[in-house]
């Protein structure tokens, strides 16, 4: 290829690009949290340039999976549920870097509708057919159609033989690949992108883990569902309807604080398979030209606000953990500059040295370039001062908003004329929304003239309305996860 001709493979840097799904970006302990153990992360940490304003643009699954692949905010792909389907062949950067002599490889959770490729040349475990999250024992008429059990009830010990949890085979899968890499000994720089499906639930780490938290963990200051009612606006009143009747809601302190130390296990499980694989990267002495790259889909509200899952603007859902270790890096960097995961494509093409993407994302490499003390003029080159992300109620698409973050402030306006504001600066907890108060009234209309601007809420409906989608969603198949095996048949995975 004209591009590779220009630059040998061994002056590539390979990728290894690890996410895990429904992570609380406050729940490691490079974050802060001084009860939840995640010693690998936090040595990656401890070399990594660490992105503490990072957003999905969209809590939700599939559309924060399209946004990251392409590139593009979710007004622009047109994904907004987890039905939605992105098109065949679309421009992602996995296809992109494959066009420019990466061997690209996907194992975990991809939640990919129709095409289940989309530039990864293998992939060799996952969710293919299956909706990559394995009902915990197995799937039974209690658990309904979907095999996914009810967060507060259903959250404890795992049940699945430890060889044949999803967690454990997606290490060792990445690990054969990394293997296989090393042997062939083309020298053709990789994309691997490792894609755990914990903590998202169900929340069953195994027994160990969950014991390890049984007695440690403490609910959120005001994880009540009617603490500061007063000040939720927008989605959360709609979230709770939603899931009230799933019991999501309203049940007793010690279910929520049973549920979040299964949360906390899940949490260091990962950990210690992440451990494990940036452990094989170093035997096999690839961690010298390997960029790691750590983060979420989106993240997890985790009894906050009273809240369980995600589709909200707080922090703990909308946020995202952010890791980027370029090779021979050894020292720590902290950004509050607000970036999204549409920043990843346009990132990796310029790490990769490959040409640069159409996109709505922009390059993150001058702050990493800063982290490793190589330009500070570089650092001149970083101009957006603002990062959106939106969302869509599940199944109920008349409930909708969209939100910035410039600065210390948030802002979010939702189709039915709601507002948010809150100073996360002085409230970190967004505990007062100051969206109506008189002495914020100028900032407001400013923000909210950004948000419509971008967000341009009289054609969402629309948007949404003619995306393609499934007409059922993949958590019906029976089996989460399939195999490819090397003559290319297809086989399910069990549980």
């Amino acid at each position: 290829m004209a591009a590779q001709a220009n630059m040998s493979n061994a002056q590539r840097p390979n990728i290894l690009f690890i996410m895990t799904d429904q992570h609380n970006p406050k729940i490691a302990g490079f974050a802060g949290d001084e009860v939840v153990r995640t010693p690998a992360l936090d040595r990656l940490a401890a070399q990594s340039t660490v992105f503490e304003s990072a957003y999905c643009q969209q809590p939700l699954c599939v559309p924060s999976r399209a946004a990251l692949l392409t590139g593009r905010y979710c007004r622009n792909t047109g994904i907004y549920a987890n039905l939605d389907i992105l098109p065949a062949n679309s421009p992602t950067f996995p296809r992109h870097l494959a066009s420019h002599g990466y061997t690209t490889c996907l194992v975990g959770k991809a939640h990919l509708n129709g095409e289940q490729f989309q530039g990864y040349q293998q992939r060799p475990y996952g969710d293919l057919y299956g909706q990559a999250h394995q009902p915990d024992p197995r799937r039974t008429p209690e658990l309904g159609e979907h095999g996914l059990g009810e967060i507060p009830y259903q959250a404890g010990p795992s049940g699945i033989p430890l060889a044949l949890t999803q967690t454990e085979i997606v290490t060792a899968e990445a690990a054969k690949f990394l293997q296989a890499h090393v042997g062939r000994g083309s020298g053709q720089p990789f994309l691997l992108s490792v894609h755990y499906d914990k903590p998202h639930f169900p929340i069953n780490p195994p027994e160990p883990y969950f014991r390890r938290y049984e007695d440690e963990v403490q609910l959120p200051a005001h994880w009540d569902a009617e603490h500061g009612e007063e000040h939720l606006a927008g989605l959360v009143p709609f979230v709770r309807e939603n899931f009230v009747s799933t019991g999501y809601y309203d049940v007793p302190a010690h279910l929520h604080r049973r549920t979040l130390a299964a949360y906390y296990g899940c949490v260091e499980w990962v950990d210690d398979n992440i451990g494990r694989l940036l452990d094989v990267l170093d035997y096999l002495g690839l961690s010298e030209n390997t960029i790691v790259i750590y983060t979420s889909d989106h993240g997890d509200m985790a009894a906050a606000h009273g809240a369980w899952q995600k589709m909200v603007f707080f922090e703990e859902s909308a946020r995202v953990p952010l890791l980027v270790r370029l090779p021979g890096q050894t020292n720590a960097a902290r950004r509050d500059e607000p970036v999204g995961l549409i920043d990843m494509y346009p990132t990796l093409c310029e790490l990769a040295r490959v040409p640069p993407a159409e996109c709505d994302g922009e390059s993150l490499v001058p702050l990493l370039h800063t982290a490793t003390g190589d330009g500070s003029a570089r650092r001149e080159a970083w101009t957006r001062e603002a990062i959106f992300s939106e969302s869509v109620l599940i199944y109920k698409p008349e409930h909708a908003g969209c939100m910035i973050r410039r600065g210390q402030w948030k802002y979010a306006r939702y189709l039915d004329g709601a507002e948010e504001l809150y100073d996360l600066s002085t409230d970190p907890g967004e505990e007062r929304n100051l969206a109506s108060e008189p002495g914020h009234a100028r900032l407001s209309d400013e923000l909210r003239a950004r948000v419509e601007e971008f967000w341009e809420p009289e054609k969402q409906r629309d948007r949404y309305d003619r995306t393609p989608r499934m007409p059922r969603e993949k958590h019906f198949y029976e089996f989460s996860n399939q195999f490819v095996l090397g003559d290319g048949t297809i086989v399910d995975g069990r549980p």
